[in-house]
């Protein structure tokens, strides 16, 4: 059985360069990370693709570190995906080679798909949450699920939703972000209580933030809560300063995604808003939100 241990749970912050750890005995090598989004459209195809995979990594001598040597990885590393609850997207977090452009992602993932989708990219600029996301737990998880063992899918609550904010208002909106920072920096001790600043119900687990204007957010909710409850309040939330598109995510079918964690992102949080400045009133049209330090890679 490999294990699924992650890593121990030190503090992990992703910048646009690469996954820095707090201890620098421990700090990963530089990298640069993108989000793809995949709208299947060959469903037979993708089914038989990723079954393809699963019988590679159900081997019975199947190890991390064979399964990280496949050569259509091309060296990069995945370190999460899952699939919309209705099957006809994924999502996935990838950890490529510092200085990989946009494009040069690009083109990999769609070899790496073999046209069974259409791939549309992100790069990440920084993020909240994701200490526990690296290549060894994604690779143990997909063994794991090959070899039987399905994966136990997000832990800390029943559902899982992705919101996807096309930001329209890049002003309203860093003063949305820094209303938050400001929040948490006000009324939080601890850093579960970061969890608070939104909707009653809604947690937070992975927060992503792209060049660009474009963010998405792994939010998580009780039983009960619909798609159009979703809707309504990120909609509210944001108030009109951004479109949003939800998608019911189905993490038992991910991979990796029990390492989200609201735990981890409300520790990662309450870094964020401790290190960000904000420099004018939030209910103020020209408030703006200074790079959040320790967050944003060094240039």
């Amino acid at each position: 059985l490999i294990g699924r241990d992650g890593t121990n749970g030190e503090a992990y912050i992703l910048t646009a360069n690469c996954i820095q750890h707090t201890s620098v005995l421990n700090k990963m090598e530089n990298c640069t990370c993108f989000f793809v989004q995949h709208d299947v459209t060959d469903r037979q195809g993708w089914d038989k693709w990723r079954t393809s995979w699963y019988d590679i990594f159900g081997a019975e001598d199947m190890t991390v570190d064979k399964a990280r040597s496949y050569p259509e990885w091309e060296g990069n590393e995945c370190v999460l995906s899952i699939p919309t609850s209705d099957d006809k997207m994924a999502m996935a977090l990838w950890k490529m080679r510092s200085g990989t452009s946009k494009d040069e992602f690009q083109a990999f993932i769609d070899r790496f798909v073999c046209g069974y989708a259409n791939n549309k990219v992100f790069q990440v600029e920084h993020a909240i949450g994701i200490r526990k996301l690296d290549a060894r737990g994604f690779f143990s998880d997909l063994i794991n699920a090959a070899q039987g063992r399905q994966s136990p899918g997000y832990l800390d609550a029943p559902k899982v939703w992705l919101t996807h904010h096309c930001i329209l208002d890049r002003e309203g909106f860093s003063a949305l972000n820094a209303s938050i920072a400001d929040k948490i920096n006000k009324t939080c001790t601890t850093p579960s209580d970061c969890q608070t600043v939104f909707p009653a119900g809604h947690k937070c687990c992975l927060t992503l933030f792209f060049t660009g204007n474009d963010m998405v957010c792994f939010e998580s909710t009780p039983e009960g809560v619909t798609y159009d409850d979703v809707q309504k309040a990120e909609d509210e939330f944001t108030r009109g300063m951004s479109r949003n598109y939800v998608y019911q995510m189905d993490t038992a079918k991910g991979i990796n995604a029990f390492h989200l964690s609201e735990d981890n992102w409300s520790q990662d949080a309450m870094t964020w808003a401790n290190a960000t400045v904000k420099t004018a009133p939030v209910d103020s049209t020209t408030a703006t939100m200074t790079t959040p330090v320790g967050i944003e890679a060094s240039q």
